[in-house]
């Protein structure tokens, strides 16, 4: 009977409207609202760890090839992807005035297997060795098992010359000269950011003769290593026992910012290790923290996102009621 009707067709199915979730009490539905956003932000959180990961440029390191303010965003996968590790305050380390340093904790986390490990030349991603909860960006320089040196602001890789990036800032006018000592520069005596002594990167595996290295040499890689070590009258002791020999346990880099004269790098603080690399960047965005009014439309953004979450839905329907008493 319907088909003859409906001209020999089958019937038309109504789509029905989704019926908008009634809660009992105001206590409800914010417990449900929480609920759906710590799914959100923890889904968020778990895929920026994991899969991407987003920087913001906070000094002029890598001018200019990346100017102060860009937004980042890497892809972690390709030097290897870690599971979630890092609780922080998002941009808490970019935005200097109300944090000076980032604010969170680190996880016990695994690093997965890498598509490919960092080149000579390749721009970098990385945990800031000296605080983990800082993301760093430089251009890699030295990889695992290669030597580094620096002559006359030039940089040179197992002896041969390192071209200079094609956007690098570097001043040529003013070289430091060989004799000059700058006490930043690592390891100490190790001569100035113009003048760097040849340095060997350490690979996984590699031996090294801790009674003729250097004491922070040695000290960097066997601590970055998560040794519990300690150095007492020209001996080393690791958990207590005396070493005259340590074996490195992952790969090193050394990472250098592309404005030479103006970046702290491993020059000054020294190695990072593989599982402190975090991604390759494979897109600059735009200059975000440049202009004040880009941080507070961002600042405004979240807040409205947050005010339609928790309190629009109430507003309307205070509305509603008061329309209705009017009527």
């Amino acid at each position: 009977m319907t088909e003859e009707k409906n001209g020999g067709q089958a019937p038309l199915k109504s789509k029905k409207k989704r019926e908008k979730r009634k809660f009992a009490s105001k206590k409800e539905k914010v417990i449900y609202e929480i609920k759906s956003w710590t799914i959100i932000i923890l889904a968020v959180w778990i895929i920026r760890t994991m899969i991407f990961c987003n920087y913001i440029i906070p000094t002029g390191s890598m001018e200019n090839t990346m100017m102060t303010g860009t937004f980042v965003i890497g892809n972690q996968f390709y030097y290897g992807a870690q599971t979630p590790h890092k609780i922080a305050i998002p941009f808490s380390g970019s935005m200097g005035v109300i944090f000076k340093k980032p604010v969170g904790f680190m996880l016990p986390h695994i690093k997965l297997p890498a598509i490919k490990k960092p080149q000579t030349g390749d721009i970098v991603i990385f945990e800031y060795p000296q605080e983990r909860l800082f993301d760093y960006v430089k251009r890699c320089i030295g990889t695992p098992g290669s030597t580094i040196e620096i002559k006359d602001k030039r940089v040179y890789v197992d002896g041969r010359l390192f071209e200079d990036p094609p956007k690098s800032n570097i001043n040529y006018n003013y070289i430091r000269p060989e004799n000059s000592i700058n006490p930043q520069i690592w390891p100490p005596g190790n001569g100035n950011q113009d003048q760097y002594r040849a340095l060997y990167i350490p690979k996984k595996g590699d031996v090294i003769n801790l009674d003729s290295a250097h004491p922070d040499y040695a000290y960097n890689i066997m601590t970055l290593d998560g040794q519990k070590v300690s150095y007492r009258f020209g001996n080393w002791y690791i958990k207590g026992e005396r070493v005259r020999e340590y074996e490195v346990k992952q790969d090193f880099y050394f990472l250098m910012g592309d404005n030479r004269d103006n970046s702290a790098d491993s020059r000054f603080w020294g190695l990072v290790p593989y599982k402190y690399i975090k991604g390759k960047p494979t897109a600059v965005q735009f200059l975000l923290w440049d202009k004040t009014w880009k941080k507070a439309l961002v600042i405004t953004a979240m807040g409205l996102l947050l005010f339609y979450a928790f309190f629009w839905d109430g507003i309307k329907e205070r509305r509603k009621k008061t329309g209705q008493e009017k009527k």
